[in-house]
């Protein structure tokens, strides 16, 4: 009888503990279908994760936020950074049409540093070198294929990947051409009024890298000019330049002697022997006026001071880079910098108006830092500059050979061409 009751009493708490697991789960789970515990969906707003945008959500891009995004979708770039690609669209529709081939990617005998890349199931291999003894001629190449190597790998999954492919990247400030035939070579700038000029592919130079030890990372340095921040009145009321002036004689000669006992011009050539006239490359923000000089070609100055947020002071130019078509010294609202001529005859003018209107230079000054080191010279632009180029490139060029035959043993045999890029920095 006893053992009677004791089997009944088990049954009864069996029954009250299964009832009790039916009332967790029913309020746990209520009757959805969904799997997922009421404490997990009221992380959720309505249907949507949190950690997702609703279906109306479009994304734009956000300086602070995206800027150092290597890996920013093909649609992200075009949203982002509509009008990047000039310099890529005008050489391809330059050779479009027209035969490249491996004889088209020869270092000419008087370029005296570069680089010939070979592309090929997403790897980059380096097929030979020029110019590697010299160390600024060194860290310039490798400053390009890091650059190269970050755009490849850092895209999100799902992007379709790049064709095999060859070019050959000349690392010196202008490229010299064959007088026997058309070579598409990839440089930092081009003549704009050499008419054979026009077949050189524009890249973002060394200096989108980084250019030690005066200026180090981009990123930082990007990072120390924001540092400098402040408004146009608040600054240095005075022109800056400081550069060595061998490297074009004339024309900073003209820029040292317009400017020589003005009260408004801070203009030195350069002396490291000097320290006082040296001037470290973020503290040219501090100036509310920066004016840039073409050097042997183009002058990677005018990259840094238009990531200050000061006002760029352009002569006119017979060099472009590959974002010198977004500059506009002409248009009232959207003027990015102000105009003077080579001889710099009318800069005291210039100046002038500037120093009589603040506001006027202040909305120069902020066009320029919105258009330049918030947006088309971010790291993140960059990115999507070369893969843009990458792509462009190869739908006009030929596919390279992969292996190259060597003389192993008797029977011959085949070789990989290059060495990897791991194995070669």
């Amino acid at each position: 009888m006893a053992t009677h009751h004791m089997f009944q009493h088990q049954a009864f708490w069996k029954v009250v503990a299964a009832l009790l697991v039916v009332c967790i789960l029913v309020q746990q789970f209520g009757f959805s279908e969904s799997p997922w515990p009421q404490h997990v969906a009221s992380e959720f707003s309505g249907d949507t994760p949190k950690h997702k945008p609703p279906p109306s959500w479009r994304w734009h891009f956000d300086f602070r936020r995206d800027h150092n995004n290597y890996g920013l979708s093909d649609e992200q770039c075009d949203e982002a950074f509509p009008e990047l690609y000039h310099e890529i669209d005008r050489a391809a529709r330059q050779w479009r049409g027209r035969n490249i081939t491996s004889e088209s990617l020869e270092l000419y005998g008087k370029n005296e540093a570069g680089v010939r890349v070979m592309l090929v199931d997403q790897q980059l291999r380096v097929l030979s070198t020029k110019g590697m003894h010299r160390q600024d001629f060194r860290q310039r190449i490798l400053a390009v294929l890091h650059q190269i190597q970050r755009a490849i790998t850092s895209v999100s999954g799902g992007v379709y990947p790049f064709d095999d492919m060859e070019f050959t990247i000349v690392v010196d400030d202008f490229v010299t051409l064959s007088p026997e035939r058309n070579l598409a070579l990839w440089s930092f700038a081009r003549e704009t009024a050499n008419a054979r000029q026009s077949d050189i592919w524009l890249i973002p130079d060394f200096n989108f890298w980084s250019a030690p030890p005066v200026a180090g990372s981009f990123s930082d340095m990007q990072a120390r000019a924001r540092a400098q921040d402040s408004p146009i009145a608040d600054k240095i009321q005075k022109l800056l330049w400081r550069g060595v002036k061998w490297t074009a004689p004339k024309l900073r000669g003209a820029l040292i002697d317009a400017t020589a006992g003005r009260p408004w011009a801070d203009v030195a050539a350069m002396d490291w022997r000097d320290p006082g006239k040296v001037v470290r490359l973020e503290d040219h923000c501090q100036y509310a006026y920066l004016v840039n000089t073409e050097g042997r070609s183009w002058s990677s100055r005018l990259l840094y001071i238009l990531n200050c947020d000061s006002v760029p002071i352009l002569h006119d130019m017979r060099w472009t880079a590959h974002y010198y078509h977004l500059l506009n010294g002409h248009d009232a609202e959207k003027a990015n910098y102000v105009p003077v001529d080579r001889e710099f005859s009318d800069l005291e003018a210039k100046i002038s108006d500037l120093l009589d209107d603040p506001s006027h230079a202040q909305a120069i000054a902020d066009n320029a830092r919105q258009l330049f080191r918030e947006r088309y010279t971010t790291p993140a632009a960059t990115a999507c500059y070369w893969r843009r180029l990458l792509r462009q490139w190869s739908s006009v060029a030929f596919t390279p050979e992969e292996y190259e035959e060597v003389a192993i043993d008797a029977h011959g045999g085949k070789r990989m061409r290059g060495v990897a890029l791991e194995e070669f920095l």
